[in-house]
């Protein structure tokens, strides 16, 4: 068996330009350990799957990237966010980031957007994780609302992977939650809105002055490599994971 045979954690590739120092990583679930209604590469403990095929999956990602600390959010649909000085899995935030080239730092998903953060010298990294609760509660704005993010003209992200307007179906109560943005909900036929959670998070970073934003055009509901609550609920999270290269 050669070495491509082995890995068995496959990439959702997702074109973003990022500084030669920065790895940036994407999941599909094509290949993995997990089974049934996780399979295959399912990175979350909070699920239901099995926890050892979990860790497998994990450190196969590990292995493959040579990466020791991956650090993970538990990711509660907060507007908290971490500066990691040193590696630990933390609680009850939805954004962290680091200048600290022995960690990397995952985001974990399933129709919520994955951020990943990085500045074009390379010198810090970091993600965010943002359904319409975070978005609504200016998770973005509070991650980058310090001096840590000053050059703010200097600021790379990646929207990653998550659920179209076209799938993305809710209630008035949410728009109205979203005065600002009621351009991005679109009425339908069964009376209620879709929500382009996406370009909302574009023009929330336009906002702050982020301007150099790469948007993935992926649907995690239309396309079957990637997890989606909304379409089979009882599923896994796929991991958008940002590193320093050695």
């Amino acid at each position: 068996m050669n070495l491509i045979e082995k890995i068995m954690i496959k990439e959702y590739k997702t074109h973003w330009s990022v500084p030669d120092n920065i790895g940036y990583f994407i999941s599909s679930n094509e290949k993995g350990h997990s089974k049934n209604q996780y399979k295959y590469a399912n990175f979350s403990f909070n699920v239901g799957d099995n926890k050892n095929a979990v860790k497998s999956n994990i450190n196969e990602l590990k292995n493959l990237y040579s990466i020791n600390n991956i650090a993970f959010m538990n990711q509660l649909h907060t507007n908290k966010t971490r500066k990691l000085i040193y590696y630990k899995n933390y609680t009850n935030v939805d954004g962290v980031y680091t200048s600290n080239k022995k960690i990397a730092c995952a985001v974990l998903t399933a129709d919520c957007i994955p951020l990943l953060i990085t500045d074009r010298l390379g010198s810090f990294i970091g993600c965010i994780h943002a359904g319409w609760r975070g978005l609504k509660s200016n998770i973005i704005e509070n991650f980058f609302d310090n001096t840590f993010f000053k050059k703010r003209s200097d600021l790379k992200v990646l929207i990653g992977p998550s659920i179209s307007k076209d799938m993305y179906e809710v209630g008035s109560d949410i728009l109205s939650s979203f005065s600002e943005h009621t351009s991005y909900f679109k009425y339908n036929n069964s009376g209620k809105y879709n929500m382009d959670i996406k370009n909302i998070a574009h023009d929330i970073l336009h906002k702050i002055g982020i301007t150099d934003v790469t948007i993935s055009p992926a649907c995690t509901y239309k396309d079957d490599r990637l997890f989606s609550y909304r379409k089979n609920k009882k599923t896994g999270r796929f991991i958008s994971l940002i590193w320093f290269k050695r």
